[in-house]
């Protein structure tokens, strides 16, 4: 077998291939039997298509199994009969259909194939019903074939996502999270080899800061991944991920670098947070594409990697559990609140501040006394979506892209403790952590508000959290679907680890299918820890 096969493991997964394509490899030395047969099955059904060899031993050789949906074998052949071809694929490949065609009176071999674990076999009567019977049992035994492969993939994935959500919670260091992310990803058999690259502000060459898998392959790529066209490049280049398959059939110096180690397909995926890039995530794999399901995981990795990296490094100076508390006259600005303050016609100050599963932030203001249009008028002066929270007209949530805080609680890790304007002016009071510059905050509020001018600063203690805040935090940041999800997931023990259920298992009681629940259970789980390592950041 190839080195592409062994390198998957004994248990690849399902290439990622048109679900209506059935890959059949007939092996027989007949080569009239061999070729009537492709004929007839293609014929049964539009949906296999046939490879042929006349030599089980060639097949092994050249044959790249994780292409291939179901072996189709005769028994009777010189040098290695069907059942040892079939015994040599089941050492790698334990579960890839294998059908045998068997002559008349073969009980014996029968029994020899049933022990080898064959998936089915067929006595050769030379008429056409025994073509239409296969090509159905191929179609029967690809589908089985296929779920379980899936089932088994999505566990996989659970499984990475669960340890990459333990690195991000556990690790203290940048170094240790992306050592220990890149480590998981190569322990499982998905993919052959991973890294964390940045690029060098002098000579823009892609460096790796750390790495894990086939060391021999990175060495190769290290030379030429700084070009534009390798996953990693076009990732620092976009923004983006990027995804490359089929690496082989292309002439790119980084592709045929990775090709010429056995790689098949690529990603490279940014590490970035608030605006800030801490390098590119790139996992290479010896299939030939990467599924939907791959990507969404690998993008969900990138982001833990990027909050963990950012959350250690503002724990690096924040020993003395000290906040800065600067407080700012914004009396003469035009922010929102202050233009919505003086249009209604009282006080207004912002009660909450969060991000929004659909991209957009939520600005909650509450305000005392408030006319009965307050809430078209303040649309009208936000010029965004306002409706009113619970009905309750001293209460508006407004709806907007960028609002002025985001610059704040992203860049700085700070906390709106206060955002108010009245008739005696406008006051905004921030909380920062202890390796924050004061001076970089000013400069970031005035050039979104000029006019503003700071008025006090004092250090103070950060006051410790009980468990019943975390818990109010957590449940704040969470939508209903996604506390639905996570109690759910409890309580069927999915939080286990091992997991006592499966994903599957949780979706049925939730009643909706596994890739929704994976979706809306990860990013509660983004928006947990972002309350545990960020406790004062009201994203």
């Amino acid at each position: 077998m190839t080195d592409a096969d062994t390198a998957a493991g004994s248990t690849p997964p399902p290439a990622e291939t048109d679900s209506e394509s059935i890959r059949v490899l007939l092996v027989d030395d007949d080569e009239d039997f061999v070729a009537l047969a492709s004929t007839l099955l293609e014929a049964e059904s539009d949906r296999i298509d046939t490879t042929t060899e006349t030599n089980p031993q060639h097949a092994l050789e050249a044959t790249e199994f994780e292409t291939i949906d179901c072996v189709v074998s005769d028994f009777r052949m010189p040098e290695l009969d069907g059942i040892e071809f079939l015994e040599t694929i089941r050492e790698t490949y334990p579960e890839l259909p294998f059908i045998l065609f068997t002559g008349k009176g073969d009980e014996e071999v029968a029994k020899r194939a049933i022990a080898a674990d064959v998936s089915d076999y067929i006595v050769k009567d030379g008429s056409a019903e025994q073509y239409a019977i296969s090509a159905n049992r191929i179609e029967n035994l690809v589908a089985q074939y296929h779920t379980r492969q899936q089932a088994r993939r999505q566990r996989r994935l659970d499984t990475l996502s669960q340890q990459a959500l333990d690195t991000a919670l556990s690790e203290p260091t940048r170094a240790a999270i992306e050592t220990g992310i890149c480590t998981h990803l190569v322990d499982t058999d998905l993919y052959a080899a991973a890294w964390i690259v940045e690029s060098d502000p002098h000579s823009e060459a892609i460096t790796a800061r750390t790495r894990a898998g086939e060391t021999a392959l990175l060495d190769d790529l290290a030379a030429v991944a700084a070009r534009e066209d390798s996953v990693e490049a076009q990732a620092m280049a976009t923004g983006d991920h990027h995804v490359a398959s089929d690496l082989a059939e292309r002439d790119d110096a980084w592709a045929v670098a990775a090709a010429d180690n056995g790689m098949a397909a690529a990603i490279g995926v940014p590490i970035t947070r608030a605006g800030v890039p801490y390098g590119v995530l790139g996992v290479y794999t010896t299939r030939s594409d990467l599924g939907d399901d791959e990507v969404a995981t690998l993008r969900t990795i990138a982001d833990l990697t990027a909050f963990a990296i950012g959350a250690s490094e503002r724990r690096q100076g924040d020993t003395s559990q000290e906040v800065t508390e600067v407080t700012f006259d914004a009396s003469t600005t035009d922010l929102p609140f202050v233009r919505v303050a003086d249009a209604v016609g009282c006080a207004v100050e912002i009660s909450q501040t969060s991000h929004r599963s659909d991209g957009t932030t939520r600005t909650v203001y509450r305000l005392a006394d408030p006319p009965a249009d307050a809430a078209e008028t303040a649309e009208t002066v936000v010029s965004a979506d306002v409706e009113q929270v619970d009905g309750a007209a001293d209460t508006l949530s407004v709806a907007s892209d960028e609002p002025w805080w985001v610059a704040l609680t992203e860049s700085y890790g700070a906390n709106i403790k206060v955002a108010s304007a009245d008739d005696d002016g406008a006051t905004i009071t921030v909380e920062l952590p202890p390796n924050v510059t004061v001076r970089a905050v000013v400069d970031t509020l005035t050039a979104h508000a000029p006019g503003i001018e700071p008025v006090a600063r004092q250090q103070r203690a950060r006051r410790e959290r009980s468990l019943t805040e975390l818990e109010a935090t957590v449940a704040e940041r969470l939508t209903d679907r996604q506390q639905e999800v996570v109690e759910t997931a409890y309580e069927a023990g999915y939080y286990e680890w091992p997991h006592a259920v499966s994903s599957e298992a949780v979706a049925d009681l939730l009643g909706i299918a596994q890739p929704t629940f994976a979706e809306h259970f990860w990013a509660a789980q983004r928006r947990i820890v972002e309350s545990l390592f960020d406790p004062d950041n009201p994203e």
